[in-house]
Parts: structure tokens; C-alpha cells; sequence
């Protein structure tokens, strides 16, 4: 599967076993943005394990508790976050805390977090 969804606010490209969403510069990422993301996630994977990484590549902004509504999807299991400044790291470590039931880390490169994506999903990680 390899799908793309661009939303106003985003774009949402569908893989095998994750997706990846990368928000446009200055966009806000709230209850409604993130309902139409889970909705697409849900109708693409049909209940299956998967992860989701976070390209924080631009600027924006995302109400913690909206993200915590998306990964209350039990099939959701893990987040990456992908970034170059504190800020993100600081924004991962806060989403993790606030976030129940699914591991949230912070990655300095996609490679990186796709791999510790993949290992989660297949159930290979050692924390």
C-alpha cells in the first residue's frame, strides 16, 4: 500500500505497517484535523498494528489532547516524531507523557524513525 491523502492542513502518505504526516508551515492541528486523520488511518489499515511518524519538518502547532484522542486508537501503537531542533524533542517528550497506551519517541532523521517504527509495529523493540 502505498497511498497519499493531502488535507488542507497536511499531507498523509499511507505505507504497508505506518503512515507519515507532515503539516503544512503555520498550520493548527486540533480535534477536527486530527478526527479526519484517524478517520483515514482506520478506513486504510482496517484494525491492524501500525505506527505513525510525525515529519515535523515545518512549523506548527497541535493540541496535545487531540494527539492523545488519535493514539487512543488501540491500534495505533506507536508515534515517531522526526526533527531538528529542541523545541520538537521537547514538544515528543511532552506528547509522550500525555500520551496513554502507545510509545511516543523523537528521532533526528526518518531513517531512523522508520526503523524503530518497523521494529514496534512487528513487536521487535527492547525498551
Amino acid at each position: 500500500m502505498n497511498r497519499e491523502h493531502i488535507f488542507p492542513y497536511c499531507h498523509l502518505d499511507l505505507l504497508d505497517t505506518y503512515a507519515i504526516v507532515t503539516c503544512n508551515e503555520g498550520a493548527h492541528i486540533a480535534f477536527d484535523e486530527i478526527q479526519e486523520i484517524k478517520a483515514v488511518l482506520q478506513d486504510a489499515y482496517h484494525g491492524q498494528r501500525i505506527g505513525l511518524i510525525a515529519n515535523r519538518e515545518n512549523q506548527y502547532s497541535v493540541n496535545p489532547l487531540a494527539i492523545k484522542k488519535l493514539f487512543s486508537d488501540e491500534c495505533l501503537i506507536a508515534g515517531a516524531i522526526v526533527g531538528n531542533t529542541l523545541m520538537t524533542k521537547l514538544n515528543a517528550e511532552i506528547e509522550n507523557d500525555i500520551v496513554d497506551g502507545a510509545a511516543i519517541r523523537f528521532f533526528p532523521s526518518m531513517n531512523l524513525a522508520i526503523k524503530w517504527i518497523r521494529d514496534e509495529v512487528r513487536g521487535d523493540s527492547i525498551d
